[in-house]
Parts: C-alpha cells; structure tokens; sequence
C-alpha cells in the first residue's frame, strides 16, 4: 500500500479519536458514565478506530523507518493496545459482598449484572475500620477451596490474589466488605510489556547519536546567543534559598504525613512552582541552557501566583486511597512532564509574538529548536506518569484502565504532544509558527487535564 495513504489514514485516525475523547468527556457529564461506556468506549467503532490507527501506523513505520528506536517505541504502543484489546475481550471485572459472620461466598456480580461462580470460597473473618493513621482500612478474608484453607489480609493499595484473580476493596464497614474483582491474567501482562518497551525506546533516543533530539541539542549550542546575562543568572542562583526552605519544609511535611507532599492542589502547586525554580537554577549552570532558565523562573512565579487563592486551604483529611507510595511517584513525574510543557508554552507564546508582531521569523525559529528540545523529555515524563498511574489503578482497583476524565484528558495530551515529533510525516509540522501553535494547544490540554477536569467532571482524581 501506498505510504502516504497510510500517512493520511494514521493521522487522520489519530485526530479522530482524538476529538472524540475531548467530546466525550463532555457528554459524560449530562449522560452519566454507564452509557458513555456502552454507546462509545465499548463500541465497535470505537474499537475499530484503535485497530485501524495500531494497524496503519506500524504499516506506515515499516514502509519508512529504519531506526531501531523509533520501530520499537511504535510496535510498544501497538502492544500497548493489544494488551488492551485482550483485556476488553478476555477478562472479569465485577463485585462481591462479603457480610461479617455469613456463609462462605462463591459468586460475584459481573459489570453487567451477571453471575459468575469462583472456584473457591471466601469468607470475611476480620473488618477494621478504625486506625489512628486515618486510612488503612483492612480485613481478613478466608479462602477456602477443596485442598487449602488460606487467610489473607487486604487493605486499600494491597489487594489479595487467589488462583489468577484479583480482590480489591471496593467500600467497607463494620458489618461487611464489598471487594471488586478481577481477572484479567493475558491483558495485564501484555500491556505492561508494552510499558516497559515504550519507555526504553524512547529512553534510547536520548543517547541514539543520530537522533532527532541530539541534532537538535548540537543545532542549540550552536545557535545559542553570547550574551551576557549574569544578572540575570545571578538572580535565579539566588532563589536557591527559597528551593531549600520549600525542600525543607515538604520533608517535615512528608515527614508527619508519611506521604510526599502532592496530595491536594495547594500542595501540588506548591511542587509545580519548587520543580520550576530548582531547574531554573539547573539551567544556569548549562552555557546551553541560560536562556532557557528565565522561562523557568518565569513558569514558577506564575505557578505561585495561581496558588495563593488555595493558600489558606489545608487541603481537608487525605483520602485514605491516596496513602501509598505510588502517589508521590506518580504526582511528581506528572507534575514535572507539566513544569516543561509549561515552558515550552511560554516559549511558543513569546516566538509567536516575535514572529507574528515583530517579523522576526529567524528568533521564532531559534525558538522551535528549544521548544522540540524540552518537548523530548517532557513527553516521556508524561507518559512515565501515565503508565505509573495505570500500575496504580491496577493496584487499587483492579483494572489499569478505566476511561476516567482524568485519565481520558491525559491521554488527550499525550496524543496532541505526539503529533509535534512527526515533522517528517506531516512537512507542515516542520514550521516553527504550526509548531508554536501546536505547543499552545498541548499546554491548554494539559491545563484541562491539571484544572478542568477536576472542577467540571469530578471522578476518580476529584481529591486533587
């Protein structure tokens, strides 16, 4: 087949789905999540649209692309969705009551309401709902089938496992223990290799010679302006008094909470602004990176302002959930991958007015070349955290992916960011001005996913 047609057919299928997801989400909000899930995530259109980009993609990569890389972080995402697909058409997802005290159970309701029997029992022989630490709620469950007889305790982000499925604890009181199942044992496996594969290729392009980034990293030393700039650089270097105190002050934090300090928006934009100023300060000692580093200072000061109307917040009682390691993980990898597209999108704003106001469409494209460098491991950060996020969900709920706004917006912006690498594939991608614009509107998709989401859909990630 022609490889512009598969070009057109990928891209077109990647923008597709794309707007889709935006304008699912807000349908969700009037509709409700049950019939989102049947009329679109679980349609057959909808599926069909993600073979069809899988399958024209990896067709258009093997017409094309020869470096190894490359090939192996496209055929990771391609796993990636089969894994997916696998789950969606192998696995059982469903709940089971547990009463304290009842006779064994053996059967759980499915997500559509059907019955499906386990080849063993269980039995709820312990429930603790009170502990001075405010969430690690847990209980003993029997299980109990025709040769062992096996008691294990489940908290929240600690599932039990028997025979190839997964319990985790949906709600809890005194009197009983309502544990979501799961069984998935092909699609988990599959789409954690893709995990793994996904961020080593797009690691390797970081140290591959030839690569797009290391041209682009020689072209900037080489197009970096001597200016002096030591004020400047002074400046930043002597905000590292106000890096260390914060540092300070998230240690006693994590300290007396026993979690890292991302648990509520204040605290999140705390770490917004604290990551933006340690890597301004970061960037002056890079001849390469000074210019970059006002952009930095800049990021943060904005991040501080828009913190100062949660200020007197305490952000309320941690939700027990949210009590795990994984959270800090997971948070500061998101918020980091968010610190450089910020940048990258303070740098397409002051290029564009250079370019569009001022007509100087040289500095624009000066501008480009540093945006595309931070776009690197922006983008890998984000899908870092998005990969973490999915073990976590896997963790605590059974199911790595659930189509939640948050998750949906997240990889809204995943996909608008890739679309920036592929300057070859699409020529008009290739000039600065579509460049800059395209970075504006990852920033704003990322700002939706940061800010909107939890304000205007809830779900899952409203604690935030």
């Amino acid at each position: 087949m022609n490889s512009h047609l598969l070009r057109n057919i990928s891209f077109i299928t990647l923008a597709l789905l794309a707007i889709l997801l935006v304008a699912t989400t807000f349908i969700e909000k009037y509709y409700g999540t049950d019939v989102i899930r049947e009329h679109i995530y679980h349609s057959p259109l909808f599926i069909a649209l993600w073979i069809l980009l899988a399958v024209s993609a990896m067709a258009y990569i093997a017409c094309t692309q020869r470096r190894a890389a490359l090939v192996m972080l496209h055929l990771s995402l391609a796993i990636v969705l089969l894994g997916a697909f696998v789950s969606f058409l192998t696995s059982e997802r469903g709940t089971i009551l547990l009463p304290k005290g009842a006779v064994p159970a053996s059967m759980f309701t499915t997500d559509d309401n059907r019955f499906e029997k386990l080849p063993f029992r269980m039995t709820l022989a312990y429930v603790d709902t009170c502990h001075s630490d405010g969430g690690a709620y847990q209980a003993d469950i029997a299980v109990e089938n025709a040769e062992t007889n096996d008691t294990m305790r489940i908290a929240l982000n600690s599932p039990i496992r028997a025979e190839g499925y997964s319990f985790c604890i949906g709600s809890i009181s005194k009197e009983h223990i309502s544990l979501l199942v799961s069984h998935d044992p092909w699609g988990v496996p599959v789409s954690y290799m893709g995990y793994a594969m996904a961020l080593a290729s797009f690691i390797a392009l970081f140290f591959d010679r030839k690569s797009q980034w290391r041209s682009l990293l020689k072209s900037f030393g080489k197009k970096e302006e001597r200016r002096k700039n030591n004020c400047t650089v002074f400046r930043i270097r002597r905000s590292a008094a106000i890096v260390l105190a914060l540092a300070i002050l998230g240690i006693i934090r994590w300290y007396n909470t026993g979690l890292f300090p991302v648990t509520n928006g204040k605290e999140s934009m705390l770490f917004f602004f604290w990551i933006s100023l340690l890597l301004a300060i970061i960037a002056t000692y890079r001849k390469e990176l000074k210019s970059i580093a006002a952009t930095f200072f800049a990021l943060g000061g904005i991040a501080l302002f828009a913190m100062l109307p949660m200020w007197e917040s305490d952000g309320g009682e941690i939700a027990p959930i949210l009590r795990t390691p994984l959270l800090g993980i997971h948070v500061t990898t998101i918020i980091t991958a968010y610190v450089l597209l910020g940048c990258t999108a303070m740098n397409a704003s002051v290029a564009l007015f250079l370019g569009v106001a001022r007509h100087n469409s040289e500095k624009m494209e000066k501008m480009a070349v540093t945006g595309r460098i931070l776009l690197y491991p922006a983008t890998l950060l984000l899908m870092t955290g998005i990969f973490i996020g999915a073990v976590w969900a896997n963790i605590s709920w059974g199911r790595y992916w659930g189509w939640d706004p948050k998750e949906v917006w997240a990889l809204i912006t995943l996909l608008t960011c890739s679309i920036l690498f592929h300057t070859r594939s699409l020529p008009f991608m290739g000039k600065a001005v579509n460049f800059h614009i395209f970075c504006l509107v990852a920033f704003i998709a990322m700002l939706f996913t940061f800010f909107g989401v939890n304000y205007l859909f809830g779900g899952l990630h409203s604690y935030m």
